[in-house]
């Protein structure tokens, strides 16, 4: 087998990886400071679930004046459930308002609501800024990059491998849109990847959000924490697929059922808990929550999924009066609907669980840094503020909060530290010993993308709402299989499957870490059920964290 050849060597300050909220931000603030920073991504520019069209707006959550921090922190404590960073959590509301006043500067002009409102998962209504018009947006940032000829934008690039030498980052591994390998020599490298929502066979992400950025700060000596806390959140399947459904139209709904017209619902209610109440608490929140009665609704979904075998979803009864509701929240949502030829009440609206956030992530500071010195991380790929829960209205603030932060830190660090030597050919031979660790002796080897559906479909069924010790333990026998049968050496040389090549080897090793995780934590809390341990555990009020040693992975509470 030929060996990678790199094309070239290529010198910046400061190589950021991706371009959704955090990545601009961080990469903008580094070039306003006069530092040379390539910005790679893997799509096109303004990617990953930041500029997903899921919806026709995201919101920012802020601090509505001194009174309201302490009630912001609790209300962030009730959703984690001990699991986040309070340092972390007590920033973002120290910062948040003024982060909101520096959209316009990577290309965001938002606007606030006119009545303060409960962000998904809060028990207090604040000021929201909501964001749309993504299409607009990528055009402002065009426009923005051009006056910043230090920054260089490379699309359709994807970063492979990070380099480090005295236990510093020293560079990275990418391949360029024409599956050409460049070496990046870099004083310090920013991850925001983003989540691994795409793992998920059903989910409501973009294909790049693929848990990269996990790998690459995990093989540098980072660790991960929270990783088994994923949020699922039910998506429409018909008459549209992949659609985000609005959780607020279940005030209108009269019932949930199968292709029989039976309600779904019936059989786990528990006793004193009535469907109208079940749908009422589940109408105020978007993903599962073990935390409130409403578990019952999503439980409900993935029992039948897993006892049909079917992925075809279930039906939501509506009531034609929802079209009569003219307040913001609901005609915002029902003229998006219509704009994509969707009725909720003429048509039939059926929905499933769709793997949509990680919770967790890269184990950061506040300042955004990993243990590994010039390493950041930011945004969704980041553990941090969130917990358990995810408290809405935070995670577009926290990618504008942290990527400053980030910048801030990263910038103090290159200027204080020079370019490390690094011999290319030392390190092409580490990067080959890397891919051939992960390839097997396959007679008949399967390819990335065979490897790649499998695992999704493992995921989405042994690793969702529901969870237990059987089926955990029988889906990390089958990812193993899976790595038994890849031979990632026939693939990495040819062009068309470069890229995936690394994907399917990465989601191997990411869906390893999610099955370890789920299975250690034996309770239920926040986003994370277990069937076999139904009950939140004191004994679990620690978080769970990831690190790798001599290729193994080593997974402690603390």
């Amino acid at each position: 087998m030929e060996p990678l050849q790199i094309k070239e060597v290529i010198s910046t300050d400061v190589l950021v990886v991706g371009s959704g909220l955090a990545g601009l931000k961080s990469g903008i603030e580094l070039a306003k400071a006069g530092k040379t920073v390539i910005m790679s991504t893997k799509t096109q520019l303004c990617s990953g679930s930041s500029f997903f069209p899921l919806k026709a707006s995201l919101g920012t959550q802020i601090t509505k004046d001194d009174a309201d921090k302490e009630v912001f922190l609790q209300d962030i404590e009730d959703v984690s459930h001990h699991m986040h960073d309070r340092e972390m959590a007590k920033i973002y509301i120290e910062e948040i308002r003024d982060r909101v006043e520096e959209y316009e500067e990577i290309g965001i002009n938002p606007y606030k609501l006119s009545e303060d409102r409960k962000a998904c998962f809060a028990n207090h209504a604040r000021t929201i800024y909501m964001l749309r018009d993504w299409n607009k947006i990528r055009e402002n940032v065009r426009d923005i990059l051009v006056e910043y000829p230090n920054l260089s934008l490379w699309e359709r690039s994807a970063v492979i491998s990070l380099i480090k030498k005295d236990e510093k980052v020293a560079g990275a591994f990418l391949l360029d849109k024409n599956n050409d390998l460049f070496m990046i020599k870099s004083k310090a490298v920013v991850l925001a990847t983003g989540g691994f929502g795409n793992i998920y066979k059903h989910n409501l992400n973009p294909h790049d959000v693929d848990g990269s950025g996990h790998i690459l700060a995990l093989e540098a000596g980072a660790s991960l924490v929270n990783m088994e806390f994923i949020q699922f959140i039910p998506g429409i399947t018909t008459p549209k697929y992949k659609t985000l459904w609005g959780e607020h139209t279940l005030n209108y709904c009269q019932d949930f059922v199968d292709e029989e017209g039976n309600s779904i619902l019936d059989g786990v209610l528990p006793e004193g808990l009535s469907k109208k109440e079940c749908l009422k608490i589940r109408s105020t929140h978007g993903p599962f929550t073990n935390s409130l009665p409403s578990k019952y609704f999503d439980i409900a979904m993935m029992k039948e999924i897993i006892r049909t075998k079917s992925e075809a979803g279930f039906e939501l009864i509506y009531d034609p009066s929802i079209y009569e509701n003219e307040g913001d929240f609901y005609t915002i949502y029902l003229d998006w609907l219509k704009e994509r030829g969707i009725n909720l009440v003429t048509d039939r609206i059926k929905i499933a669980p769709f793997g949509h956030a990680s919770n967790g992530g890269v184990k950061i500071d506040s300042y955004g840094r990993t243990a590994v010195q010039g390493l950041y991380a930011i945004g969704e790929l980041a553990g941090g503020i969130e917990g358990a829960n995810r408290l809405g209205g935070n995670s577009t603030g926290s990618c504008m909060v942290f990527g400053k932060r980030a910048a801030q830190s990263c910038l103090e660090y290159v200027n204080s530290h020079n370019f490390i030597d690094i011999n290319v050919e030392d390190e092409i031979s580490q990067l080959h010993q890397v891919i051939q660790k992960a390839s097997a002796k396959a007679e008949h080897s399967l390819t990335p993308n065979e490897v790649i559906e499998a695992i999704q479909e493992i995921m989405w069924f042994y690793g969702n709402v529901i969870r237990d010790e059987k089926n955990l333990q029988a889906a990390m026998g089958k990812i193993e299989e899976l790595k038994s049968k890849y031979d990632m050496w026939s693939f990495v040389n040819n062009g068309s499957e470069q890229k995936s090549a690394f994907k399917a080897r990465n989601f191997i090793i990411l869906s390893s870490i999610l099955l370890q995780a789920m299975l250690e934590r034996k309770e239920s809390r926040g986003a994370h059920y277990r069937e076999d341990f139904p009950t939140e555990n004191e004994d679990y009020n620690k978080r769970l964290f990831v690190s790798l040693k001599d290729d193994n992975f080593q997974l402690a509470f603390q």
